[in-house]
């Protein structure tokens, strides 16, 4: 398991709607990013704004109806190894122990690197539970799992649609620390669907900001701080403000 170069991310002026009720709704309207290769973005919106549609888009699991999306300036045409993505399920399978998930895919593309599994099973902290079938973790070990089937093909970017949405409050938090940390040490371009400005703030070092029907960029802001980052921090107070105005929350400021 090594680590791959990092992907650049072109969205281009991309627009995505789909037919619903025998109506066309436009979901995403004239979005246009550069993603830098090895950066963690956090795509923040409210729910419904467009957030987890446009990383399907990026994943190439659909294709966009005008605009283009491009890893390292090529055009995506579907899914591919280095792009990988993480649902807020974890999707194990049941019939498959922990070792097995994580494995999945180097079993399905005959590789067999025992190593590799082993190491991922290490670097999410899963050693003790390779044996465990799904049914036997919590939540959180859950997508420990996931985590580690995705690393261990070595993606060089990975795309995550809320993994930790449905994790109780605790396990939250030491899963953020943990994804902050492997991408870290993994060095792979990170791109999380968000609704929570905290986590945003806390893992990201860019956090673009969705908003309206159709979707449409209204906030792309840098945050240059190190990690551990620190809630009380006046600096992320500050921007936690601005981004609930932008979002329309300024009474609760």
């Amino acid at each position: 398991m090594v680590n791959a170069a990092p992907l650049s991310l072109r969205i281009a002026d991309v627009s995505h709607a789909y037919r619903i009720d025998g109506a066309e709704r436009t979901v995403l309207d004239g979005i246009d990013l550069r993603i830098a290769p090895g950066a963690f973005v956090a795509l923040l919106g409210a729910s419904g704004s467009g957030k987890s549609t446009l990383l399907r888009l990026m994943a190439g699991l659909e294709r966009p109806r005008s605009g283009r999306i491009l890893a390292d300036d090529v055009e995506i045409a579907g899914p591919g190894p280095d792009r990988l993505v993480m649902f807020q399920d974890p999707t194990l399978y049941p019939w498959r122990s922990v070792r097995g998930n994580i494995a999945l895919g180097h079993d399905i593309a005959g590789r067999g690197d025992r190593d590799a599994v082993e190491r991922a099973i290490d670097l999410v902290g899963l050693r003790g539970f390779e044996r465990a079938w799904p049914h036997q973790l919590s939540g959180g070990m859950a997508q420990r799992a996931a985590l580690a089937r995705a690393l261990v093909n070595a993606p060089r970017a990975l795309l995550l649609d809320e993994p930790l949405g449905k994790l109780d409050s605790l396990t939250r938090l030491t899963m953020q620390t943990e994804l902050r940390r492997l991408w870290e040490q993994r060095g792979f371009t990170a791109v999380m669907v968000t609704h929570d400005v905290e986590e945003a703030l806390l893992l990201a070092t860019r956090v673009v900001v969705i908003g309206g029907r159709p979707g449409r960029v209204i906030g792309d802001i840098a945050i240059d701080m190190q990690a551990p980052r620190h809630r009380d921090d006046a600096r992320l107070l500050g921007l936690r403000r601005d981004i609930l105005g932008q979002l329309g929350h300024r009474e609760l400021w």
